[in-house]
């Protein structure tokens, strides 16, 4: 699950330790951790490198005999558990390369143990912090060399186990403060970095090439010695090695599992997975490509730099490769191909508010008379071209003891999180596979791991009544939580398998309640009209009335654009206890009418309220940063949603389904 700014007490699970970067800055955790007043003692994630997946990861190939044959020797060879066998069965299908060198190679990775690495190096943890207690700052990174020579193996990216995930990056940020003070002194400024890069071990390519990236980032940040900082950066992606990062990974995993099991225990051992590593090498590279090609561009060298932006995106779709590559277009005058680019910019999820401005006045420029929404309906098609979803969908059977229930999945969820994505795509797939008598999804936008405009009071509402503690993602099974199969598109079709399967044998159980749903739209009034009867009395059940949009296009940072039953509002919305109390009737009766615009204005009153609560929680530090703000509500998309829930045991009994009709009135106007 993603970690949340809102909820300061959540404790970490797994997902948040691998959410999309896993350059981990434990200093800057540290400070993060007292403002936020976490608990957790896992470092926090790079914000700065959440890593956009603008296409879904293919399905499995198809492997030839010639492949198994390979596959079998490099399994024998290094005498593979069937466990290990497995997971290099399912690295071959998902992989690009699979000679017999390479299967080799993983083959012998899969077989060492790694060794956890929890706590074991507290004294170096502890010398590390002492440095920032060194005033004088030439003696502040004379005391970091000494350090990094006295402990090699602990400042080592070997993926042997040692605690160095986030070392070589806190040592790029413990000379910030140097870089700042010596601006002026190129030669002594290049003389300390280079006497800082030297002092990683010489088997420490993995270590040192971490290094190398970032201190390049800030230099290009400042603008300083921009010729070393290329050198940095041309010399971090050579020193950047697949096998040793795949390593690396691994013992990372091997870490995160021996943390789950000693704090929870009903903890499910989950295996490495190579394709989440394969993954993350290429967008790794990606983004430090596009840190040499940033630092061309600043020099000039816009042949270079046009290059290393295209290697970028051969390597991992990356929204700051595309905006710079549609800078250098557009700085030449080719506007048209420009635009191009900054389409899939945007696409990315990553596109900064003031570029998508820039996006929409480039494309008004060159469409006149064009709308926003044919814009908005153009990247649609150009997502819709590009990404697929990776699930094979299977039609549902009822079987012979098939019921008269609709389900309800509610799926609580971050345009941001990429742990979401696997699930987000699993209950997209479900709309296929069932019908909306059989199924009704109602999708809960969260501020989970960045602000989403999607968010609302309804979400914070029902998070607070299924304690979420505001962590996505969860899913909820007529009241009853999910366990989900979380992560990357590569992990689709298992949280798909493993979804339905609960939603068929609940399809089986009998109703506790029937239910008929009407709704019509009179301008920017929707009025729900809602009858049925409950089964059996019980005490506190209540009936919810929901008003969703059934596709909201939002690129988020994720890479998922279009975003499904996106809940807009919901009856009687309270802070607690939302929805119209049924006391025990047996009948059901009720009329509630949503106006549009008011729901609208409620949007960005939650907007302000949401970043003024978190610049109060944070000292001013931080605040919501929406790239776009989604508060208009597209007439045309509605539907809603009823369901009958018991408030004691969280039980739904029934649940409704309506698409909003158009009783002819004009479309609400846009601003």
């Amino acid at each position: 699950m993603n970690w949340h700014p809102q909820n300061p007490l959540s404790l970490p699970c797994k997902s948040q330790l691998y959410c999309c970067a896993k350059e981990h800055m434990k200093t800057r955790y540290l400070i993060l951790n007292f403002i936020f007043g976490r608990r957790a003692i896992a470092p926090i994630l790079l914000l700065y490198a959440l890593c956009a997946v603008a296409g879904a990861q293919g399905g499995a190939r198809k492997l030839t005999a010639e492949d198994q044959k390979r596959i079998a020797a490099a399994a024998q060879e290094a005498k593979l558990t069937p466990e290990q066998q497995e997971q290099l069965m399912k690295y071959a299908q998902e992989s690009d390369e699979i000679t017999a060198e390479r299967l080799r190679k993983i083959a012998t990775m899969l077989a060492k143990k790694p060794t956890p690495m929890m706590l074991r190096d507290k004294p170096v943890h502890e010398a590390l912090q002492k440095l920032y207690e060194i005033k004088d700052l030439d003696q502040r990174v004379d005391a970091t060399i000494d350090l990094m020579k006295e402990h090699p193996l602990f400042f080592k990216e070997s993926g042997d186990g040692s605690d160095a995930g986030n070392l070589p990056i806190n040592m790029a940020y413990v000379v910030d403060d140097y870089i700042e003070a010596n601006l002026d002194k190129n030669d002594k400024l290049r003389a300390k970095l280079s006497a800082i890069d030297n002092a990683f071990a010489p088997d420490n390519s993995l270590g040192k090439s971490l290094y190398e990236t970032t201190v390049a980032g800030i230099l290009l940040k400042k603008g300083a010695v921009l010729e070393y900082a290329a050198i940095l950066a041309q010399s971090s992606i050579a020193l950047f090695h697949q096998d040793e990062y795949t390593a690396f990974e691994r013992a990372n995993h091997a870490n995160r599992e021996e943390y789950e099991s000693l704090n929870d225990k009903d903890h499910v051992p989950e295996a490495f997975n190579l394709g989440d590593a394969d993954v993350h090498f290429h967008q790794k590279m990606s983004v430090w490509s596009t840190t040499l090609a940033d630092i061309e561009a600043k020099l000039g060298k816009n042949p270079e730099a046009l290059e290393a932006y295209t290697q970028a995106i051969k390597f991992h779709p990356n929204m700051k490769a595309y905006l710079g590559v549609a800078k250098l277009q557009e700085a030449k005058g080719d506007k048209s191909e420009a635009l191009e680019s900054l389409y899939d910019a945007d696409l990315s999820g990553h596109l900064d508010s003031k570029n998508i401005v820039h996006m929409q006045q480039l494309y008004a420029e060159l469409n006149p008379g064009s709308s926003e929404q044919s814009l908005e309906s153009l990247l649609d098609l150009r997502y819709k071209a590009t990404f697929h979803n990776p699930i094979a969908v299977t039609p549902y059977v009822a079987s012979s003891t098939h019921s008269d229930r609709t389900i309800l999945v509610e799926l609580f969820t971050g345009a941001a999180c990429e742990p979401c994505m696997a699930p987000d795509l699993a209950v997209d797939a479900s709309l296929e596979r069932y019908t909306r008598g059989e199924l009704v999804l109602l999708v809960h936008h969260d501020n989970a791991p960045l602000s989403d405009p999607l968010a609302n009071d309804v979400t914070e509402e029902r998070a607070k009544y299924y304690s979420t503690g505001g962590s996505t993602p969860h899913a909820f099974l007529d009241g009853k939580e999910l366990k989900l199969v979380e992560g990357l598109p590569l992990h689709a079709q298992d949280a798909f398998d493993s979804t339905v399967k609960s939603i068929d044998q609940r399809l089986d159980v009998p109703a506790g309640a029937h239910l008929e749903i009407h709704a019509e739209r009179q301008g920017s009034k929707v009025r729900v009209v809602v009858d049925g009867t409950v089964l059996a009395a019980q005490p506190r059940l209540f009936l919810h009335i929901d008003l969703v949009e059934t596709v909201l296009s939002y690129s988020g940072e994720n890479g998922l654009r279009l975003q499904p039953m996106v809940v807009r509002a919901t009856a009687k919305q309270a802070e607690s206890a939302s929805g119209l109390p049924l006391a025990g009737h047996h009948k059901i009766e009720a009329t509630y009418t949503f106006d549009l615009k008011e729901i609208e204005a409620a949007n960005i009153v939650y907007y302000d309220r949401f970043d003024a609560g978190l610049k109060k929680r944070t000292h001013g530090m931080a605040g919501a940063e929406y790239r776009e703000k989604k508060n208009i509500i597209d007439p045309t998309k509605l539907a809603a949603v009823a369901f009958v829930q018991n408030d004691t045991t969280k039980e739904v009994l029934q649940s409704a389904f309506a698409s909003v009709s158009n009783d002819g009135s004009p479309e609400l106007s846009k601003p």
